[in-house]
């Protein structure tokens, strides 16, 4: 019998959990991600998002506040929980979209989803998270 659910037509597949996730907006764009990365302090507000939320290797999806727009990057600090290494990287936003009343979550202040794309994370990160986000998606089934 055919599914009447939607094809998901990433490249690679999401799964849904927990991550740990801290960012900032990288006011001068991708200017600021060589010092990002070399250990500089954030040049702006440092957020953390609801840490449930949908990932792979190559991308994220969270619900916050609306503290960013579709193009800008974002310089982020990404941890997978129960384990102790933590990654600098960067990501460029998507898209920012209201979240529609229905589907917000009475403990969580968030009102937009962020989808961004991972742009820079070291070999060690996207392992890291290759691995957890394949450990999840079995952990939930394939259609989570």
């Amino acid at each position: 019998m055919q599914s009447l659910r939607p094809q998901d037509q990433r490249s690679v597949p999401r799964a849904h959990g927990t991550l740990l996730l801290r960012y900032h907006r990288a006011p001068d764009g991708e200017d600021d991600l060589p010092a990002w990365l070399a250990g500089g302090p954030p040049r702006g507000v440092e957020r953390s998002p609801d840490p449930t939320m949908n990932f792979s290797e190559a991308g994220i999806a969270f619900d916050d506040m609306p503290a960013c727009a579709d193009g800008d990057v974002l310089l982020l600090e990404l941890g997978i929980p129960g384990e102790a290494p933590r990654w600098r990287g960067a990501a460029r936003v998507l898209r920012v979209s209201p979240i529609p009343i229905d589907e917000r979550d009475d403990f969580v202040a968030a009102t937009h989803r962020v989808a961004v794309m991972l742009i820079a994370l070291p070999d060690e990160g996207s392992r890291a998270l290759r691995d957890y986000t394949a450990r999840t998606r079995q952990a939930n089934g394939p259609d989570r």
